[in-house]
């Protein structure tokens, strides 16, 4: 039986003064469910008319929110706030639905935009283009080129003749859409043409590695670019040096003869594998770095695909079957912009279809989106920065960036934000850029150079179910953090260096609490890379052949209390890579702790000896203890010590206690359906001292008012994620 979610973070609270975990952020007070003033808004609906009655809607939010401001003008808002209601029905948006300061209610007459009882109000950043707008290619030179089993199924569209925007060209390099619009069908998103159509191509060598100011050179394998020669609009998109980055790269020449490959502009570092290299200091590749080619009419082989000739501004595509009309993406604006507002709310709206981000929430106080759902667009479904703001009960999902990008308090001074991202279904996302794109993305900034992080602090992130994404469930960058009871799967199939929660590179990462999570058929489990610190992993399920808990070379970690559940060893491991690439000198990790000022209150009490710790050989995993754990593993050792010789006697680094490993069923409740809590009489508890039970039917979302019901939980396979296509992919489990 499910317990509702109001009881559960009741429980949670009492956990977290028994653990004696950082202070949880403070809920924050529901919107007065008795607003005094209700406007209504409908499609079918008039901005002349009043918008007092059903009858009387407005057309547009848009002029409900003028409405409300007029009304503000002239006397307070009334007790309870103001409601508008928003009937079932398409609300097309040409521009963002924009909130701002002025647009802000009260702790006691919040404002609120929510659907009315039973309906789908759905705001759409797109345009429907009737199927008999598109013409057939009769171009004899575009005949030739199109796959002959494609040249009578696909249509063009001319873009500038039905009003339809798009980017002149792809950029040179980019790592998302391109700028370049989708294109729906029935609410699916339809496949921009690619080759191959699954999988990837590898290169057979690099001729020429280049780096920023020099493009590469490589060999291909296959016959199929010959047939792309009279194109001069390529992009081809790969994992060119290492699994975690994934650039499109505009092409200058194709050699049929030479079967080479020429790129026309260079990227950092060039291509070719990392880890090998060449005397001269070039990299000749390993023959398998994937990649594919992206937009091209040539490859147009099957129904839904599509591509776009930017020399001529014409859409190709063949029809998906039954299809009427299509729906193009065109607004690259947020669909909903939030700045400066405050106690505003959002519930059980439908946003889709747009070229940008869902809802942008910028500096907001006591904002709330709630049993919303936000799908189909290119950006990340939501951005807030502010205080005391939730995101609960949502379904974000089919999307091309992240689900919820979340900062907000002062780093420096350890101010909480009060934040809460709660209850959420996040799956199938990293659609359109693969690297970085998060479920959950606390502080971190959706990048791996530090250019998109924000302070947070004081982040509560509890009950979301995330899923089927090419890379990382939840990144982490802050202070004082709660994740708890999440479930994860299906994650990290696209990259290397991953984790179901990943963090890079920062001594200041403190307070860390994840807490009775369940990880199963997913890649990577925890995964503090390159120095990140502090996390407390306690009474976590970690199961599957890729998972585990990997500290690389931070230090302050503590991993107790959890079950792991494995085919075969190690789920724990550790190494000491600070040391030989000099991170005690790292200009970055220096900067960031001199910041924090940890000498001084608030960090000196918060956190009371680190800065003396930070100031002694930080480079190592000092503190890292592995202690009261579950394994169940049939073979195969539970740790991987890959602290080097020099350092592996070091007593600080580690401490290892009170684990037991079982090669068989320790006493789940029924392993068989998925249920990893132990029974009672399991001999976990008399054999790891002082273990404590896991509340495993607690994990993963629940019923609340906004979600009164959802899918069930996969039951765990132990299945291997897809076949890895970098060797940096095949690793048990780490960074």
């Amino acid at each position: 039986m499910r317990i509702r979610l109001s009881l559960i973070l009741l429980l949670a609270s009492a956990v977290s003064t028994l653990l004696a975990a950082p202070d949880k952020p403070a809920a924050t007070a529901p919107a007065a469910s008795a607003p005094g003033l209700r406007l209504f808004v409908s499609p079918q609906g008039n901005d002349s008319a009043k918008g007092d009655t059903p009858a009387r809607a407005f057309a547009t939010p848009t002029r409900a929110r003028d409405e409300i401001r007029r009304l503000k003008a002239s006397a307070p808002l009334p007790p309870g706030g103001v409601t508008v209601e928003l009937a079932q029905g398409a609300y097309q948006l040409t521009e963002s639905f924009t909130l701002t300061a002025e647009d802000s209610g009260t702790a006691t007459a919040p404002i609120v935009y929510r659907a009315r009882a039973g309906e789908t109000p759905r705001l759409l950043g797109g345009r429907a283009i009737p199927l008999d707008r598109f013409r057939p290619v009769t171009d004899p030179a575009w005949r030739r080129r199109l796959a002959p089993e494609a040249t009578d199924r696909v249509l063009t569209l001319d873009l500038a003749a039905v009003g339809l925007s798009s980017v002149d060209s792809f950029p040179p390099v980019f790592d998302d859409h391109g700028g370049l619009f989708e294109v729906f069908a029935d609410g699916t998103r339809l496949p921009l043409a690619r080759w191959p159509n699954d999988g990837f191509a590898t290169m057979k060598r690099v001729l020429v590695s280049g780096d920023t100011r020099k493009p590469g050179t490589f060999e291909y394998t296959e016959d199929r670019p010959a047939r792309w020669t009279e194109n001069t609009h390529i992009w081809l998109k790969g994992q060119w040096r290492v699994g975690w980055e994934d650039p499109a790269i505009r092409v200058a020449k194709i050699d049929p003869a030479a079967r080479t490959i020429a790129f026309a502009s260079g990227i950092p570092n060039g291509i070719g594998y990392k880890y090998i290299t060449n005397p001269d200091g070039s990299r000749p590749g390993n023959g398998k770095e994937p990649w594919q080619a992206l937009n091209l009419p040539e490859e147009i082989d099957r129904p839904g695909e599509w591509a776009v000739d930017f020399a001529t501004r014409t859409l190709f595509i063949w029809p998906p079957d039954g299809a009427r009309e299509l729906t193009i993406t065109q607004l690259a604006d947020p669909l909903i912009s939030a700045k400066e507002v405050a106690h505003v709310s959002l519930v059980g709206l439908d946003l889709a279809y747009s070229l940008g981000h869902g809802l942008v929430a910028e500096n907001v106080d006591s904002l709330r989106l709630l049993g919303s759902r936000i799908h189909h667009i290119a950006g990340t479904a939501v951005r807030l920065h502010g205080l005391r703001s939730v995101i609960q009960s949502n379904d974000l999902h089919d999307l091309g960036g992240g689900g919820v990008l979340v900062t907000g308090g002062d780093s420096r001074q350890l101010i909480s934000s009060e934040n809460r991202i709660v209850n959420n279904n996040i799956h199938h996302y990293g659609m359109l850029r693969a690297q970085y794109s998060a479920g959950v993305d606390v502080g971190f900034g959706g990048a791996s150079n530090h250019r998109g992080r924000r302070d947070a602090v004081g982040v509560l992130v509890a009950h979301n179910r995330i899923h089927d994404a090419p890379r990382d469930a939840i990144l982490v960058n802050g202070q004082n953090h709660i994740f708890e009871y999440n479930e994860v799967s299906a994650c990290g199939f696209g990259s290397a260096d991953t984790g179901s929660f990943y963090s890079w590179l920062d001594w200041t990462i403190r307070g860390v609490v994840i807490r009775y999570n369940y990880l199963y058929d997913t890649v990577g489990g925890v995964n503090p890379d390159d120095g990140a610190s502090g996390f407390h992993v306690y009474g976590n399920v970690i199961a599957g052949p890729r998972t585990g808990v990997w500290i690389a070379s931070g230090p302050d970690h503590i991993v107790e209390n959890n079950i792991f559940i494995k085919d075969e060893g190690p789920v724990f491991g550790l190494d000491d890579r600070g040391a030989g690439r000099g991170y005690a000198t790292n200009k970055h990790l220096l900067k960031r702790a001199a910041d924090m000022a940890m000498d001084s209150p608030p960090w000196s009490q918060r956190f009371p000896g680190l800065a003396a710790r930070l100031a002694d050989r930080p480079e190592l995993p000092r503190g890292t203890r592995f202690e009261r754990n579950l394994i169940v593993i049939p073979k195969g050792e539970p740790i991987q010590n890959k602290i080097s010789s020099k350092n592996r006697n070091n007593p600080e680094l580690l401490t290892v206690a009170d684990n037991w490993v079982s090669p068989t069923d320790p006493g789940f409740v029924d392993a068989a359906a998925g249920n990893f809590a132990l029974k009672r009489n399991s001999p976990a508890f008399k054999n790891i001292p002082g273990f404590k039970p896991i509340p495993f039917e607690q994990i993963g979302l629940q019923v609340d008012e906004y979600r009164p019901t959802f899918p069930p939980r996969p039951v765990f396979k132990g299945t291997p994620p897809p076949a890895a296509t970098q060797p940096d992919q095949i690793r048990n489990f780490g960074t």
